[in-house]
This record gives C-alpha cells, sequence and structure tokens, in this order.
C-alpha cells in the first residue's frame, strides 16, 4: 500500500512539471494583452434614457412625440395639444438633472393635466450636467480664512456673468421650443422648469429680459457652478411675474428660498408679481399632490397671464319646442 502511494505522488508531481512548462511556453509565445487593446465601452445614461420614452410612448402616444432641432442636434420633444375650444397659450416644461421630458414627478403630471385647462404643454429634452459619478466640488480655503464660496457670494456682479453647464445649448433648445409653439399658432409662452430645469428657465428669463409672459420655479436647485446666492441674484432682472414654488426641507432650503426672496424685493419692476410658496404639505407624488401642483400652476397662470374671452356664446335656444305640448 505505501508503495502505491509513493508511485502516485510521484507521477502528481511530474504532470505537475510538465504543465508548468507548458504555460511558460504559452506565456513567452502569446502577445501580451496591454490595457489599450482591450476595448472600452462608454456608458450613454440619457440616450439609453431617452430611447426607452420614446420606446414606451411610440405604442400610444406617438402623436406627441416631436424631433426638434438646435445647433445642428436633434433633441426630444414632447407636445400635448390644449383640449379645449379656447387656448390660452404654451407652457414649455424643464425637467430636472438626469431625468427625461416625461419624469413622473411634477413634469408629467403637469404635461397631461393643464391641457384640459386650455394651455397646450411641450416638454423638451435638457442635456446631463455630468456624470452621476462626478465628484462634488469642495470649496477650499484660502490663507486669509475665507474660503471660494464666501468670496463668490461677497461679490454680486459675478452672479450675472456666471453660467450654468450647458447654459447656451439650453437656451437654444428653448429658442427651439418656442418656434414649434408659434408653427402651431400658440402665440402666448410660459416657462416652468424643475430643480435644475428650474435654474435654466430662471437664467433664460433674465438673460433674455423676458416680458409679457410668466415663469413657474418648482422646487428650484442650483448647481456647483453656480452657488445658491449667485442663482438668486438673477431674480433681481426679471420682468415677468413669477411663482416660486419650493419645498422647505432643510435649513438650506429654507436660506436659499430666502436669498430668492430677498432678490425679488430689490427688483425695480415690482409691477410684476413674485409669489412665492412653501408648499411642503403638498409635497405628495401622489394623485392628490398632483391635484394641488396642478391648481396651483393653473390659478398662477390664469390670473398672470393674457387670457382670452373664455365666455362661450349660449346655443339659440327654440322655443318653438315648448309651445306645444308633446302629448297632443
Amino acid at each position: 500500500m505505501k508503495k502505491i502511494t509513493l508511485t502516485t505522488c510521484l507521477l502528481i508531481l511530474t504532470l505537475q512539471n510538465v504543465w508548468a512548462e507548458g504555460e511558460k511556453e504559452t506565456s513567452s509565445t502569446a502577445p501580451a494583452v496591454t490595457q489599450s487593446d482591450v476595448p472600452r465601452v462608454m456608458p450613454t445614461p440619457q440616450q439609453t434614457r431617452i430611447a426607452g420614452l420614446i420606446e414606451r410612448l411610440s405604442t400610444n402616444h406617438a402623436h406627441e412625440i416631436e424631433t426638434l432641432e438646435a445647433d445642428g442636434e436633434s433633441f426630444l420633444g414632447l407636445f400635448r395639444e390644449a383640449e379645449t375650444a379656447d387656448p390660452q397659450g404654451c407652457l414649455i416644461l424643464l425637467h430636472g438633472d438626469h431625468g427625461h421630458p416625461d419624469w413622473p414627478q411634477v413634469v408629467s403630471p403637469l404635461r397631461e393635466t393643464l391641457p384640459r385647462h386650455s394651455w397646450c404643454t411641450l416638454a423638451i429634452e435638457i442635456p446631463d450636467m455630468g456624470g452621476r459619478a462626478t465628484p462634488v466640488q469642495v470649496a477650499q480655503t484660502t490663507s486669509e480664512g475665507t474660503s471660494d464660496t464666501d468670496e463668490s457670494i461677497a461679490n454680486a456682479d459675478a452672479s450675472t456673468s456666471a453660467e450654468l453647464p450647458n447654459e447656451a445649448q439650453v437656451f437654444a433648445r428653448i429658442d427651439a421650443a418656442i418656434a414649434l409653439t408659434q408653427e402651431k399658432g400658440y402665440n402666448q409662452v410660459a416657462y416652468l422648469g424643475y430643480r435644475s430645469g428650474a435654474a435654466y428657465a430662471l437664467r433664460y428669463a433674465a438673460e433674455r429680459g423676458t416680458t409679457s409672459q410668466a415663469l413657474v420655479l418648482i422646487e428650484p436647485r442650483s448647481t456647483t457652478a453656480l452657488s445658491d446666492f449667485q442663482l438668486a441674484q438673477n431674480i433681481d432682472r426679471l420682468r415677468l411675474p413669477t411663482l416660486d414654488y419650493y419645498f422647505d426641507r432643510t435649513n438650506v432650503d429654507a436660506r436659499f428660498a430666502r436669498q430668492r426672496l430677498a432678490a425679488a424685493n430689490k427688483r425695480g419692476n415690482q409691477r410684476a408679481p413674485y409669489i412665492q410658496i412653501d408648499a411642503l404639505p403638498d409635497a405628495r407624488f401622489d394623485p392628490t399632490g398632483n391635484k394641488r401642483l396642478t391648481q396651483r400652476v393653473w390659478g398662477f397662470l390664469k390670473q398672470n397671464t393674457l387670457q382670452s374671452n373664455q365666455r362661450k356664446t349660449l346655443p339659440e335656444f327654440e322655443k318653438s319646442l315648448f309651445y306645444e305640448s308633446p302629448l297632443d
């Protein structure tokens, strides 16, 4: 029994040596694989997200899909006609970062409901500001003990010159959206932005000096490119009625809201109302919360835009139908 065990062990050692020699020969003859030889697949989350949205809507809502173009680049728009005989205008909706034009929170409920209240809606695709794994930028402290953020807040003049990521691209898309609504026969336009979309809408209205229209900001959010204070200073330049609809969840939300209200109070043109509402009780993304949101936005638009005559003429009354009893 001992002899068999010893023989078996020697056989195993011999096979291991032969296998090792073969591995050396293979590794020496095979070309070395470098990192550059491995193909890199770059993820495109926005393209994937938009393609999935188009596929979902193509079955029953293909008539809503619009392909717009700005600066030689195509982008998605979702258009819904006003569902009444007395349309009042068109609302252009800007979704938040890493969203899409039918985002289930805020954008989709308003896009689908406002057409019942005489407003067409056009939600457009907004490019992502950056990847989800983009590192957070932290303000660096200087030798004097002040931070970069403190210096930007102290310099209010720089607030109007700072830009959002992709700002020129988004502005061109808003211009293309306005042109589409005019082609479809809507002369009056209002703007609504959600979170970072609200930042774009605010910057657009301030930079273009927009008048005789309306602006709705839903839970506005700034970015690392602009501090909250810098973004709020754009409200000082607004010349159109504005609804600031926010949710006071944290101290940061409350501070940002105070900064926006302070900028609104400094406006030279106080005839255009600025209405700020802490809508935290309405921050329910369910049928009840969506109904309250729609009522707030619709009521604001109705009171602060040019309303065409919505009184329908009474039908002619055929008195002869009642002169004789149908029983005679």
